[in-house]
């Protein structure tokens, strides 16, 4: 006997059990994204983010170190120009000394220092910071260095002796320069300070350092990448179909295994539920040859009890009042009867057979079944609506609704209705009869609940579970005409 699409009986299905099975297994998906999306931050969000720190550590050393280097190279050079260079000289010139055999001694020695040291500009500086011999002839000879007062405290530790780089600085003309001074003389005894300026032309190699270093970052970020989504893949695909598997497991589907794709511990849970499926499928299977037995035990007397009251009957011809004790006999069988084949269809509901199904017909065949004449009953079709179901399920759970709609107003108004919708189809079943109280909507689902003397209690059981193994909803609502509205989905 097949075991699939079935729970286990006595399990009363909770109130998601509406949800069909596909729609179930598809709503795993946005929990498979946020735990690959975990993944990707946890693993790729730490890695880029020291790729970075890494990336502007190495930069700002590269960058302080070339620096330090450039200070240090033009400190040399202000100091080897420096020693070229007597005190007296430096205060023998004055305003107006611009043709002296000093003026030109002392400026042919810059110029050579200048194209020497690679330099830009070389200056030489009265003790007071005014201007004596400027190789740029931007500073005339006595005229106050406005320029290069911004670096004064570097000009004073150059006149104690010790010869200093300033910062980097923008020029006009928007290249980074450096200066360095160094005193002429003996400290405490100079008699003025040399200032060499140098382009930093080491920003040209930091830049193609910067440009290879983002290279190669972007490099290693897509190589990352491209890890971070296999490994994540390789985790959220078996956890993935695991929960597809443990969804089946729930919905009573035991003949797919669960297989261990893995070593690890993925693969070791994998193979418990192996082993759950197995232990559940196993129990099922016993439950239902336990039903089948008691449905046979159940029948045979049964079948007995209703052949002697058929004998009884035909015994009891002249004498009418007994004729009464038989009929209430015969209705109780054909209430156990019922039971028993209620019992069995609920627990040992068959996979359904999908066909396209026309409910127009249907519905006139269900209405002549349940009501004759159709006084009670009025059917309202949108188009053609046609569904793809089990027509033989479908009738069973259509039957059962509209019997219900009956019962509960015998007097009417009861409308079964559809409609095509996109996707799939709508039916309704609704009465015009008292409705369903609130406090028992979240029971009316549930097997063996029921508010009627010879009601199983596993009519809307059934018709819920036929619903969701069609992959649809069946749900509760206040019909327009003041009962209840059964609406199906499909």
């Amino acid at each position: 006997m097949s075991a699939s699409r079935r729970r286990i009986l006595g399990a009363p299905p909770s109130d998601g059990d509406a949800v069909a099975m596909p729609e179930a297994l598809s709503s795993f998906g946005p929990f498979r994204g946020r735990l690959a999306r975990r993944l990707f931050i946890a693993m790729l969000v730490p890695v880029v983010a020291g790729v970075a720190l890494y990336a502007v550590f190495a930069q700002q050393r590269a960058h302080a170190l070339l620096e330090d280097e450039l200070g240090r190279r033009l400190a040399a050079a202000a100091v080897a120009v420096a020693v070229q260079i007597l005190p007296e000289q430096v205060q023998a010139l004055r305003e107006g000394d611009e043709g002296s055999r000093t003026h030109a001694n002392v400026s042919h020695k810059l110029d050579l220092a200048l194209a020497r040291f690679d330099l830009r500009r070389v200056l030489l500086l009265g003790p007071d910071f005014s201007g004596r011999i400027d190789t740029s002839k931007r500073l005339a000879l006595g005229a106050r260095a406005h320029e290069v007062l911004a670096d004064e405290p570097e000009m004073r530790r150059a006149l104690e002796g010790t010869a200093t780089a300033s910062p980097l600085f923008t020029g006009k003309d928007g290249r980074p320069y450096k200066r360095a001074y160094a005193a002429v003389g003996a400290p405490g005894q100079a008699g003025g300070v040399v200032m060499v300026e140098g382009d930093a032309t080491y920003y040209t190699p930091l830049q193609r350092f910067q440009r290879w270093l983002l290279l190669w970052g972007v490099g290693v970020l897509g190589l990352l990448l491209v890890v971070v989504v296999v490994v994540a893949r390789r985790i959220t695909g078996p956890v993935s179909r695991l929960s597809e598997a443990a969804l089946r497991i729930g919905h009573g589907q035991f003949e797919t295994p669960v297989p261990a794709e893995t070593q690890d511990e993925i693969g070791w849970l994998a193979q418990r539920f192996e082993d759950m499926r197995r232990a559940v499928a196993a129990r099922d299977e016993r439950m239902q040859m336990m039903l089948a037995g008691i449905a046979h035990e159940v029948r045979n007397p049964l079948g007995g009890l209703a052949l002697f009251t058929g004998l009884l009957r035909e015994g009891l011809q002249d004498q009418p009042e007994r004729l009464t004790e038989v009929a209430r006999l015969e209705r109780e069988l054909s209430y156990l009867n019922a039971v028993v084949t209620d019992f069995l269809e609920y627990a040992r509901r068959a996979v359904p057979v999908p066909e396209e199904v026309p409910l127009a017909p249907l519905f006139e065949e269900l209405v002549e079944v349940a009501a004759p004449g159709d006084a009670l009953v009025k059917i309202e079709l949108v188009g053609q609506p046609a569904v793809q179901a089990d027509r033989g399920q479908l009738r069973r759970l259509l039957l059962n609704l509209l019997r219900n709609a009956l019962a509960a107003a015998p007097r009417g108004p009861v409308v079964l209705a559809a409609r095509g919708t996109s996707p799939g189809c709508l039916i309704e079943v609704r009465d015009g009869g008292p409705g369903v109280p609130n406090e028992l909507r979240s029971q009316i689902f549930t097997p063996f609940f029921t508010t009627r003397e010879k009601g199983t209690g596993l009519g809307l059981a059934l018709a819920r579970e036929i619903v969701a193994d069609h992959g649809g909803t069946l749900t509760l609502h206040d019909a327009p005409e003041g009962g209840a509205c059964f609406r199906i989905r499909l």
